[in-house]
């Protein structure tokens, strides 16, 4: 090879690289930075917090940051909200309110994962009061600043968004439109061989494990028990702990995989000793995230759970999807009423996403995704006496069939317990400190898949790699995101 090519193809890495790098989130600093007074010390406090945070490598990247504004974070569903909330005063107070307390979150689990010295060194700087205080003292002091007039919360209301999770750099370097077209033909041929093995009746000829919530509730309780949600002024429903509870419990599922080996046991994620990611499959763990979605006028209630599995083995040298863990995220859409809407699964690193309508829903004849997902169909299922049982295969863990099953019947199982999912964000590690389970660009460290160097010109960065929820691409062709808001619309219309 020449100089010149050596050079063109070392660019070409470099800005690869680069492009790769973008989905770190990068801290922002508040207009206030440098000025005397109250203000000014609040925004260099920011700055200097999220300086610490970022040279320790605990930025969390779940949610992203609103420039010009340290105190705030925000996620697709909140974003969609820009227009509507400059509307009223009761709109935009609650709408900047979920999005300081989305930074408040975050900035906990970034700040228990910084260094014993750098923590003691944050949480004594500028008068000793406790971190998590001043992150909330110095985030009101600037919010009643900076959004004083009505001029100033539309500024903020019109130029608010969500990024996407795609690379456009890769995209253009891909040549997208030509070899997107041969990773579409793949997708296709994929979703027809799932079309021909899904059911809706357990598998016959499995050998499986299961696994049963661990709950101590007696199930009649969950009958004619109302869980009432009042919702704010952005028309979001709030729950109270205990009856959010009850619903993740409700609608908790039946895990069953086809066993082969421990790969296909669920567990809880740790760091080993030797400072890589494992899964204890000695503590069935099913993890639980509350989100919404938009469909229509209506605001929905969706339930996630997710679980992770050791790896998926490998078949080879050359295999390109195997390695190191893999999981599923099992998504509930509730209704009005609190019934099922819509369920679907997703791999964890985005891949393999399937819809499962229930009657209430009519697809649409035409969708316009340039990749079109792959919609199958929900089992008749009453959720106040059965539970969703998902039945995966061995290594891939693909879902292949999805039926209900009695509440009451006590099948030979394993129990699970149920968690909420931000604990991966501060995991205990070896060294006596605390780690994110993702790396800040999103990636579980280790999961990398050899298909990320045949797919990068998808723009999806590391495909099949697991990654945090809300930075999950669920589609080559075109873009798609799991947390979309508007996707039920595109996808479904009600019967």
């Amino acid at each position: 090879m020449s100089k010149h090519s050596c050079l063109i193809t070392l660019s070409i890495t470099l800005i690869l690289y680069l492009a790769g790098c973008a989905h770190i989130p990068v801290p922002t600093r508040s207009v206030h930075s440098g000025e005397s007074g109250p203000p000014g010390r609040c925004a260099d406090f920011f700055a200097s917090l999220d300086a610490r945070i970022r040279e320790s490598g605990a930025l969390d990247p779940g949610v992203f940051r609103v420039k010009g504004y340290p105190y705030l974070r925000l996620n697709r569903f909140l974003a969609s909200f820009g227009a509507e909330a400059a509307d009223s005063e009761a709109a935009f107070t609650a709408w900047v309110d979920r999005m300081q307390d989305l930074d408040q979150k975050a900035r906990t689990y970034e700040t228990a994962n910084l260094s014993g010295s750098d923590r003691a060194a944050s949480e004594s700087a500028k008068g000793g009061t406790g971190l998590k205080s001043r992150i909330a003292a110095c985030g009101d002091l600037l919010k009643a600043i900076d959004f004083e007039g009505k001029n100033r919360r539309k500024d903020l209301a019109g130029n608010i968004s969500a990024p996407d999770d795609y690379i456009r750099l890769r995209r253009i370097l891909g040549v997208s439109p030509i070899t997107g077209w041969f990773v579409l033909r793949g997708v296709l041929n994929w979703q027809e061989k799932v079309r021909e093995r899904f059911s809706l009746k357990p598998p016959a000829d499995w050998k499986t494990i299961r696994y049963l919530p661990d709950l101590t509730i007696d199930p009649s309780t969950f009958q004619q028990r109302p869980i009432r949600a009042d919702p704010d002024a952005l028309g979001i429903p709030s729950y109270s702990p205990a009856d959010l509870k009850v619903l993740f419990r409700m609608h908790a599922p039946v895990w069953e995989i086809q066993a082969q080996g421990d790969h296909d046991r669920i567990g809880r994620p740790v760091w080993t000793k030797q400072e890589t990611l494992g899964v204890d499959t000695g503590a069935p763990t099913t993890y639980t995230r509350l989100s919404f979605t938009r469909f229509g006028k209506d605001i929905l209630t969706q339930l996630n759970y997710i679980i992770w599995f050791p790896a998926r083995p490998r078949t080879g040298p050359l295999d390109l999807y195997g390695g190191l863990l893999d999981g599923v995220n099992l998504r509930v859409t509730l209704d009005k009423d609190g019934q099922p809407l819509l369920y679907e699964s997703m791999h964890n690193c985005g891949c393999y996403y399937k819809a499962y309508p229930t009657p209430g829903l009519q697809v649409r004849r035409e969708i316009d995704y340039e990749e079109p997902p792959l919609i199958l169909k929900a089992p008749d299922l009453d959720p106040a006496r059965q539970r969703l049982v998902l039945a995966m295969e061995s290594g891939t863990h693909f879902v292949q069939h999805i039926y209900p099953v009695s509440r009451i019947a006590k099948p030979p199982a394993t129990g699970y317990s149920l968690a909420d999912y931000s604990r991966l964000r501060s995991l205990p590690a070896s060294t006596g400190e605390r780690r994110s389970m993702f790396a800040q660009n999103s990636i579980a460290p280790g999961s990398e898949r050899l298909e990320r160097f045949l797919l990068w010109p998808t723009g999806v960065l590391s495909p099949g790699a697991m990654r945090q929820w809300g930075r999950h691409a669920v589609a080559f062709k075109g873009r798609r995101h799991f947390d979309d808001p508007f996707y039920m619309d595109r996808m479904f219309t009600r019967k």
